[in-house]
Order: structure tokens, then sequence, then C-alpha cells
């Protein structure tokens, strides 16, 4: 189920850059899933208003990732997906920078 319409209005550039770095920040120290972590971090990835590639692309390694920590699979396999979503977080940032106007 989509959120509703008010609650993935794009962000300002500065608000876009900010969650994203706290949702990376999260990702990186998160240890456990909690329900209400993922429905707030699954609300910061629609309210970028990415293009859906990009943001099909940051659910899937953010749900894989998840998976691999309430599956107990072996730390290496958890730390392995958690690199892969900061590597599509990190491409989300690179994306979302202002270009330079000459």
């Amino acid at each position: 189920m989509l959120p509703a319409t008010d609650d993935v209005s794009p962000l300002p550039w500065r608000d876009h850059q900010a969650a994203l770095g706290a949702l990376r920040r999260g990702v990186a120290a998160q240890s456990s899933v909690d329900a209400a972590d993922g429905v707030k971090a699954r609300r910061i990835l629609f309210s970028l208003g990415k293009p859906p590639g990009d943001l099909l692309a940051a659910l899937h390694a953010l749900d894989r990732f998840e998976r691999a920590i309430v599956v107990c699979d072996d730390p290496s396999a958890i730390e392995t997906y958690r690199l892969n979503c900061l590597a599509v977080l990190d491409r989300l940032t690179a994306s979302g920078q202002p270009r330079a106007i000459c």
C-alpha cells in the first residue's frame, strides 16, 4: 500500500540531503529491525521525489538488508547487504546535488 499523497510531497533540496543523511546514518548503525523505523525510512524515500527506478532500487536494498537482520543471516551477509544499501543511498545523495548554473 502506498502512503497518502500528503505524505510524499517532495522535500526541498536541503531537507532532502538532511533526510538522506539521517537515513544513511541509521542504516550504518542499525543492528535490529523495528517496524516504526522501517515505516519512517520508507516515508523518507517516498518523500524524496526520486524517479521510480531510483526509488525501487533504494527500497529493494533496504528490504534485503532488513530481511537479512530478521532471518539472522551470518554477520558477513548482513554487512554485505548493509554496504549495498549504503551504496544505493550514496547514489541517491549524489544524484540529488543541485546543478551549477553557468
